[in-house]
């Protein structure tokens, strides 16, 4: 087992955390910043997923999410909403707006 095992752990959790939050946006089940907080609140993320993924960039995380549902399947399907988002250019915080609106300077 490699050293980065660890690492690669995290980041499959962080991904599949992701597109589970994504879901509840598609559904309309819960807004953005709701399913942020609730994570925040109750899981103690120091981040939403949505807010992480707007923080490394939604062009960065989409790559990511094809390359791991090549690798595991499609627990790691880029949801639509991610597409459409991308697709318009909203990137997250590098364009000011992606999940959450975001102060540009």
């Amino acid at each position: 087992m490699s050293a980065d095992w660890h690492q690669e752990l995290v980041d499959r959790f962080n991904y599949a955390g992701f597109v589970e939050a994504c879901r509840l946006l598609e559904e309309e089940i819960a807004t953005a910043k709701d399913i942020d907080l609730a994570m925040r609140a109750g899981a103690g993320y120091p981040a939403g997923p949505l807010g992480w993924a707007d923080a490394v960039g939604l062009d960065v995380v989409l790559a990511r999410l094809e390359e791991l549902r090549n690798q595991f399947g499609d627990t790691f399907a880029p949801p639509r909403i991610l597409k459409d988002l991308v697709k318009q250019g909203d990137l997250g915080e590098k364009t000011g707006k992606g999940f959450l609106e975001h102060a540009t300077l």
